[in-house]
């Protein structure tokens, strides 16, 4: 009996073994969406997390451009192996990578952020309110074809024709959006 319990748990170690070669495989492959696939598969319907897993998962979470999601996975395998396991020297690399592919996308973000803000002049309006543009504050737009006018209620200016000066600002950068009736 304990013959056959040393065998089948072999057996399970062989093919966890083969299974980690196949997504360390894919990862070498450039196959990172079906390697990420079967990572989410195994996290799933495993109760434990192998190490390995663990590595794989933040290694090609890296190569996904999923920075955050790396430094995690790395850093639970670097918990759980700490400095002498198999993939330490490896998951060292991939988090320094990791976190300095987050610095540099983080500071774009904050890059254009400044160019959006600083880009275009904010103009300042007398008591709050400026000339809808649209409809020349007439609060109705006209609108021609070759048959007939159409007149309809403008739906960016208030109902006197005029915009804030916040809305108008937002037109000079064309993202104003019509009022909801």
């Amino acid at each position: 009996m304990k013959k056959l319990f040393f065998f089948i748990l072999l057996i399970s170690n062989l093919s966890n073994a083969q299974h980690v070669r196949f997504i360390e495989n894919l990862i070498i492959e450039k196959k990172y969406e079906y390697a990420d696939k079967l990572l989410k598969e195994d996290i799933l319907k495993e109760d434990k997390v192998s190490s390995e897993i663990t590595f794989l998962f933040g290694k090609n979470s890296y190569f996904l451009k999923k920075y955050n999601q790396s430094i995690n996975w790395l850093n639970k395998y670097l918990e759980l192996k700490g400095l002498n396991g198999k993939y330490s020297d490896e998951t060292i690399k991939f988090l320094e990578l990791s976190n300095t592919k987050l610095l540099i996308e983080t500071e774009k973000d904050i890059e254009n952020v400044y160019v959006e803000l600083f880009s275009y002049s904010y103009v300042n309006c007398q008591n709050n309110r400026k000339l809808c543009p649209i409809c020349d504050g007439s609060s109705v737009m006209i609108i021609e074809n070759e048959i007939q006018k159409i007149y309809k209620t403008c739906p960016f200016s208030d109902n006197k024709g005029f915009l804030t000066c916040d809305e108008y600002n937002l037109f000079l950068r064309g993202e104003l959006k019509p009022k909801l009736n």
